[in-house]
């Protein structure tokens, strides 16, 4: 079922009932707390620094060593619109055992697999291409960093605000099809949309779906809608755990796939709109049609859920923690399960003939249906 906007307008009043509903409350329009509106920072003004963690007292940090293996962030890697390059973060630990000079974006050539450019934006986090793959999208703890393929930092985008009680970082980033919106979750509750272009820079709207532990943004194809789905981090936060679709543009909530059981674990759009959500409870996939149908695909190993990759057509890959790769697709039902060891993160191409795996301590491989081939480490 779809609940409408007016609907949704009732059960908003009982966010504010007991201590634990108050943060999201807080994020509601009309109350004190209402994060601000982002804004944009030339490459030469100082970007904000998190506070560092409070501790209680006596209580002492767990600090782990650097490795010389772990040459990446566990960060979903991501394609360019055009199929030529693949972008990961790399780790800082190699870096700190002066085993590199620096650490930063990595760029491979998709079609051989070595190393092209080490990008240098000063952010690790999650990555978006831009539709016309004339740069990234780097997210990191209050900021998102804006740096062209060539290497040089655009901007930076800001406004996100160091929450209470949990590290603060940015969740996830997506650009709208067409370029002009870019979209940044972040752990202080809210997902922030900047308009930008080539010359401009300005944060346009803030969404406030509520905290959460992890959260995914989608932009549809056309660019009517913004998924946003995630882990509630508590029961309270009543719209936390379906998908809310917003208008990124009027920054209205417009309707909740309520339809579905359990908690969302990721999401992603096909190119004909279609919406793939993994769930918890029962463990599937939930296939929500442009025409508003719902169905369900095969079962998931939802409790050891690692990532979602939807193609842009009819391909579906879900990776689980235990190193089962389990690929669909939609159209023909026919599935795939491959056993693999250490991969952490998956991405289709953008034809779907390939699908990239990311493992921090290996690296980029590519599956193109038959044979694994192996990209260069650094």
């Amino acid at each position: 079922m779809i609940l409408s906007r007016d609907r949704l307008a009732l059960p908003r009043r009982r966010w504010l009932l007991g201590a634990a509903a108050l943060p999201a409350a807080l994020l509601l329009p009309g109350c004190g707390g209402s994060p601000e509106v982002g804004s944009c920072l030339e490459p030469d003004e100082q970007v904000p620094e998190p506070e560092p963690p409070r501790r209680p007292r006596g209580a002492r940090a767990r600090i782990v060593p650097p490795s010389e293996e772990h040459y990446f962030e566990i960060q979903t890697p991501v394609v360019s619109p055009d199929g030529t390059l693949i972008a990961a973060c790399e780790a800082p630990d190699r870096s700190q055992l002066d085993l590199a000079d620096t650490h930063g974006v990595l760029l491979w050539d998709t079609s051989t697999g070595e190393i092209v450019r080490r990008l240098n934006p000063h952010a690790i986090g999650p990555l978006a291409w831009h539709p016309n793959g004339s740069r990234l999208a780097v997210g990191d703890a209050l900021h998102v960093a804006e740096v062209d393929v060539g290497g040089t930092l655009l901007r930076n985008l800001v406004g996100n605000a160091d929450p209470r009680g949990t590290s603060p970082r940015i969740l996830d980033v997506a650009y709208s099809p067409d370029g002009s919106l870019l979209a940044a979750s972040a752990s202080d509750g809210a997902v922030r949309l900047y308009s930008t272009s080539t010359d401009s820079c300005t944060g346009t709207r803030v969404l406030a779906p509520g905290a959460r532990r992890q959260r995914t943004v989608a932009f549809s194809p056309d660019g009517a809608r913004l998924a946003v789905g995630g882990v509630a981090l508590t029961d309270a936060d009543e719209g936390g755990r379906p998908t809310g679709l917003w208008d990124p543009h009027s920054g209205r909530r417009e309707e909740v796939l309520d339809g579905v059981e359990g908690t969302v674990l990721g999401l992603g759009y096909s190119g004909d709109g279609t919406l793939v959500q993994v769930l918890d409870d029962p463990s599937s996939l939930a296939v929500h049609a442009p025409d508003g149908s719902t169905s369900t695909g095969p079962p998931v190993d939802a409790a050891r859920f690692r990532d979602l990759a939807v193609g842009t057509g009819s391909r579906v890959a879900v990776l689980s923690a235990s190193g089962t790769l389990r690929l669909w697709d939609r159209d023909s039902d026919e599935q795939e399960t491959l056993e693999m060891s250490l991969l952490e993160r998956i991405c289709w191409s953008p034809d779907e003939a390939t699908l990239y795996t990311l493992s921090e301590s290996e690296g980029i491989s590519a599956w193109d249906g038959t044979q694994w081939r192996q990209f260069e480490l650094p």
